[in-house]
């Protein structure tokens, strides 16, 4: 008599347990492969979303780069106070500059959001390039917003375009390596906490495009180590509010006759 041979209940419920565990095995390798994040909250280096990012910000350093040393070392780099020839420094906010970028084609909106950004952040798909209009005295679609509390159509903070930074940097002959222009945003005056939404888990990493055109990956705000006059520089803190010569990554939400007011999340 000829036996059958199958599957037992119980060696189906063994190889269904050996495949869960080895999926939770792989999935934290797999999470942190794709995006970056780490089980402990801090941000690999090398990842597929990683990679997104330090090619975005790359593109945008070496295009603003670009047209500037075709202008000469002296050339400044775009700045909306500049653009439309009023030389009103109220107009240089945060969401002015990335529109005006956007319209000189320095960039696209979809290269402005980062994968997986956590906060109110989504690509703007509707950016009109037909309101250009010197005529009219318009350089850049006003529609397009920077608003962290509310909305924003772009990931990425940059140095302020106040101060005597923006004559010492923002210009194509600056060529510093130490100096960032474009990079992650942090949390306010570089002190990590889970309240911040670019700190999960309480840890900030980021990439950061500086003015010679490379980008680094920090894996927290103390491994910007650069230093001036006044000492330390933080990545996240205005150090010089008199000369505004120091380096500083954020969001500028509107400047004035007392200064810059930044935005953080």
């Amino acid at each position: 008599m000829r036996s059958r041979r199958g599957y037992s209940l119980i060696g189906l419920l063994i190889t269904l347990a050996c495949m869960v565990v080895l999926m939770a095995i792989a999935l934290p390798a797999m999470r942190s492969a794709t995006t970056g994040m780490n089980p402990d909250g801090s941000q690999a280096p090398n990842s597929a979303w990683g990679g997104v990012e330090m090619m975005q910000l790359q593109a945008l350093g070496q295009a603003v780069l670009a047209q500037g040393l075709g202008g000469g070392m002296d050339s400044m780099y775009p700045r909306p106070s500049d653009a439309n020839g009023t030389k009103d420094r109220t107009l240089d906010t945060t969401a002015n500059l990335y529109s005006l970028l956007v319209m000189e084609r320095f960039t696209v909106p979809k290269q402005l959001v980062r994968k997986g950004d956590r906060g109110y952040v989504e690509i703007d798909d509707d950016y009109d390039w037909t309101t250009y209009s010197p005529r009219n005295g318009v350089y850049w679609d006003p529609s397009f917003v920077a608003d962290l509390d509310v909305l924003s159509n772009v990931s990425y903070a940059h140095m302020p375009l106040t101060g005597r930074r923006v004559d010492n940097q923002w210009r194509a002959g600056a060529m510093s390596s130490d100096f960032p222009l474009f990079g992650s945003r942090g949390p306010r005056d570089g002190v990590e906490t889970a309240d911040s939404v670019t700190c999960p888990m309480g840890k900030w990493s980021g990439r950061v495009v500086f003015a010679d055109g490379h980008v680094d990956f920090l894996d927290s705000p103390r491994a910007f180590s650069r230093r001036s006059r006044f000492g330390p520089d933080n990545l996240f803190a205005i150090d010089d509010e008199a000369g505004g010569s120091d380096a500083i990554l954020g969001f500028t939400e509107s400047i004035d006759e007392d200064g810059v007011t930044l935005q953080w999340d």
